[in-house]
């Protein structure tokens, strides 16, 4: 078995790891994190991204400026990011304390949090604290008269 040390070593890694690529894919230059580019579903070819940028527009002809693929993205100088630092890392936050979404999209980060939550329960203090909760909730039922 391993040793907690281990484990949360091994989390450690794999949070940095994980968060260093969400940052790179939410944070890069990309039609799906510009905040002009707008989804619209076309017949027969899927969801195509479309610049609503002013200035793009205008100097396009006052037409419809596709922006679907990352070569476009990069070479536009209208590109503002939707995202942040704080926000990836927030949204990153928020899919670890939900199990069921941690379970899908990191499934190794899930079950190393689940790891350490049972070791944090098997340890001393752990123990401690159960033991008492249950000391504490025989008294509660025996005053209360709970216990038949």
């Amino acid at each position: 078995m391993r040793k907690p040390r281990e484990i949360t070593e091994r989390f450690h890694e794999l949070y940095a790891r994980r968060l260093k690529e969400r940052r790179f894919r939410f944070l890069s230059k990309s039609p799906m994190n510009c905040v002009n580019n707008r989804r619209l579903r076309v017949k027969k070819v899927g969801k195509v991204g479309f610049c609503h940028c002013d200035e793009v527009l205008r100097r396009s002809g006052g037409g419809l400026f596709v922006c679907n693929e990352d070569e476009t993205a990069q070479d536009c100088s209208f590109f503002r990011c939707r995202n942040t630092e704080k926000s990836v890392e927030e949204d990153f936050m928020d899919i670890l304390r939900s199990p069921s979404r941690c379970g899908n999209e990191y499934p190794k980060l899930a079950v190393l949090v689940w790891c350490m939550q049972d070791v944090e329960k098997n340890g001393r203090w752990g123990r401690l604290r159960c033991a008492l909760w249950k000391v504490c909730r025989s008294i509660s039922d025996l005053l209360l008269i709970r216990w038949w």
